[in-house]
């Protein structure tokens, strides 16, 4: 992530990670500078009867700036010139959130930049951020009183989701965009070009796209689900790496190493034990523990596999090379350990990135984050690792219309300015030759390549900002194109810790994506999951810490009875019926 600053309300992961929501890909990158194909990709009638793909733009992409630098191969959106396209005359209602200090409405820089850009004029009506705004959106909703446009950010940040866009737009709350992006939205008709599983994704069951899309791929996230980290200067002190453990025995020697130094060999919190990378050196979990695998949606910790990483998890235990702690701490007791004002306490610990368990201060060479780096993922019996890969292109909703909508085409072309690259750089990183500029030859980025853009100052307030409101485009290449000076970024730590797990990641085929629902499937499987996730939780501690023995066949039995006493089979149930109707 770039460090711009972070809004109040945002989580402690999220600010470090730009992790949430189900946002990062591997995806096949195909060249495409300025060469970008307009020609959209062709799907199957709608329901109304257009044909995804089939109308020809009726505008064009604005002047491509000179003077900007792409590293060879470089699939995103190119620098472009604005071209103002509406005259003012219209004043849209969009509903939008907003952050502690943010002021969308009035002062802030970012939204007089729209107007300026595009001629657009906005009313911006502001809810909260989270689940606070929720009774806003609701009673707009029920009552009818619906806005041009609703620009309520991704998940995270309490917006819709794609079972939502598929309700109301089947109850004609929502304009379907597909014939409207293809005549009006280039930047966007560009994007399914280069990754046409976007529309795919973005496409309800009924054939039709009720959103338009913000993307946001991150690479390092695709593993950050079992990322696990090393405490470097404990472990040079027994001449071991991050990359030098290679199967499950070396690991259980590292681990008696650390032991015999004083120190806690591996913890973790509730919610990320520390036996990650031990299931990974059994099966691959999967994304929320589901896979696919023989044709049916497969719930991993009921599989043998699982139980024996949780047999070899429970005897780890049992030798103190596993803190029994670690299953049930929360996360303050759990980032005390590493940040012990005497030194780390812990020598290997789970993390999405350093920053789960210590705070990331640039301003201090010496801050504790700097001593970790990652341990790569370990074989187990069968000699393969299989980390849990996030194959996802990184969908959010940008923007979406109501039936209120006043001339659609001109909010298109508006969303569409906001996906080019000027926009979504500045949306984050602020003004444009004040806040940030373009990379000069020879400046590297993330990915050590040639960097398209760098920070040069900090914005002052969050009012030169906006943060992931409305439509954006953050494919991987702009991600990965900001120049950084290592010392003051984390991103190019994690671009590497992603490179070494990489070679494990699980087979695409075996990725389970969660499908459309319904209104009554959504219902279910919201009080199912949470159900299903507090049996797991206490299970999972169960047979680690020997209170149930994961060997026994009668203690075995019970484990998966009580998941299934939670709800296990109708969950599986409801999953299948909507990935059936999802993928018909």
């Amino acid at each position: 992530m770039s460090e711009h600053i972070l809004p109040k309300a945002a989580v402690s992961r999220r600010s470090l990670m730009m992790g949430g929501l189900g946002v990062t890909a591997m995806v096949g990158l195909s060249a495409c500078g300025s060469g970008a194909s307009n020609t959209p990709t062709t799907g199957a009638p709608t329901a109304g009867g257009y044909v995804p793909g089939s109308a020809q733009l009726k505008v064009e992409l604005g002047k491509e700036l000179t003077g900007v630098l792409y590293p060879d191969g470089y699939v995103g959106p190119l620098a472009r010139a604005a071209e103002k396209f509406a005259d003012g005359q219209t004043t849209y209602r969009v509903v939008t959130r907003s952050f502690v200090g943010q002021d969308v409405a009035g002062v802030n820089t970012f939204s007089k930049h729209l107007e300026e850009a595009t001629g657009v004029k906005v009313q911006y009506e502001i809810v909260p951020a989270g689940d606070d705004g929720a009774p806003k959106l609701n009673a707009m909703m029920s009552s009818g009183d619906l806005p041009d446009a609703f620009m309520t950010g991704a998940p995270w940040m309490g917006g819709f989701t794609r079972s939502q866009l598929w309700t109301y737009g089947q109850q004609g709350m929502f304009l379907p965009l597909d014939e409207l992006i293809d005549q009006y939205a280039p930047e966007l008709v560009n994007l399914f070009g280069q990754f046409p599983e976007l529309r795919k994704v973005m496409t309800a069951p009924d054939g039709k796209m009720y959103a338009f899309p913000s993307i946001n791929q991150c690479y390092h996230c695709a593993s950050s689900g079992q990322r696990t980290w090393i405490h470097t200067p404990s472990a040079e002190a027994i001449g071991v790496t991050g990359d030098s453990v290679s199967t499950l025995e070396d690991f259980e020697a590292l681990l008696r190493e650390f032991k015999a130094m004083g120190m806690i060999p591996m913890s973790g919190y509730i919610e990320f034990p520390p036996m990650s990378l031990i299931e990974a050196a059994y099966l691959n979990v999967g994304e929320d523990r589901l896979r696919r695998k023989d044709g049916q949606i497969s719930y991993t910790p009921i599989e043998e596999a699982w139980r024996e990483a949780m047999i070899t998890t429970n005897r780890l235990v049992n030798e103190g090379l596993l803190d029994r702690n670690g299953f049930s701490q929360t996360k303050d007791q759990f980032t005390r350990l590493a940040m012990d004002p005497a030194g780390t306490q812990v020598a290997v610990l789970p993390g999405q990135s350093q920053g789960e368990f210590a705070e990331v201060n640039f301003s201090d060479p010496n801050a504790r984050f700097r001593e970790f780096e990652p341990l790569k993922p370990f074989t187990g019996p069968d000699g393969n690792a299989y980390v849990a890969w996030r194959y996802n292109p990184g969908h959010n909703v940008g923007l979406v219309l109501t039936s209120k909508t006043r001339n659609p085409e001109e909010l298109i072309r508006w969303a569409d300015y906001q996906t080019g690259l000027v926009s979504t750089l500045s949306m984050r990183l602020g003004t444009l030759d004040e806040h940030w500029g373009w990379a000069a030859e020879g400046e590297t980025g993330i990915d050590g390549r040639q960097a398209v853009y760098k920070k040069t100052a900090t914005p002052s307030d969050e009012n030169d900002v906006w943060w992931e409101m409305g439509p954006y485009n953050l494919v991987m290449d702009v991600r990965h194109g900001e120049f950084v000076d290592e010392p003051t970024s984390i991103e190019p730590a994690l671009y590497r810790a992603g490179k070494m797990y990489e070679p494990f990641a699980a087979p695409e085929e075996e990725y389970f994506l969660e499908p459309f629902f319904t209104v009554e499937q959504a219902a279910q499987v919201g009080e199912l999951k949470v159900n299903l996730d507090n049996a797991f939780t206490q299970g999972r501690a169960n047979l680690a810490l020997g209170n149930a023995d994961p060997a026994n066949d009668k203690d075995w039995e019970n484990y998966v009875n009580s998941l299934k006493g939670a709800g296990l089979d109708r969950y599986l149930e409801i999953l299948k019926a909507a990935d059936d109707a999802s993928n018909g």
